[in-house]
């Protein structure tokens, strides 16, 4: 993996983050870019539970599934359910046309 960033890079994801950037900001960026990529990539190299032998797990205290809250490590079915009525949340909404909502185009045209 490459940890380069080029300025081109630097100022395409500042426009899509609206974001105006000097020439000295865009020249930071893409020191701050590699060197962000350069900790995932070490963290990459780091050996998840599941890929440490038993022995191993247990030495360190890790069972297998164990998250921080409990509640995270279950699982539960996924099932679409409605949480709010289709016109209750419509009636809500801003701007609306039928029932879809509007909202501002963020992106802008490649052609």
């Amino acid at each position: 993996m490459t940890t380069d960033f080029s300025r081109e890079s630097v100022k395409r994801i500042a426009e899509l983050s609206r974001l105006h950037l000097s020439e000295d900001e865009i020249t930071r960026y893409q020191k701050e870019l590699a060197k962000i990529l350069q900790a995932f990539e070490a963290l990459s190299q780091v050996p998840l539970p599941d890929e440490l032998s038993g022995d191993a797990r247990s030495a360190l205290g890790i069972a297998k599934g164990l998250a921080a809250d409990e509640s995270l490590s279950r699982m539960h079915p996924d099932e679409a359910k409605n949480t709010i009525a289709t016109p209750d949340f419509l009636a809500q909404a801003p701007d609306r046309e039928g029932v879809f909502l509007r909202v501002p185009a963020i992106l802008a045209s490649s052609t």
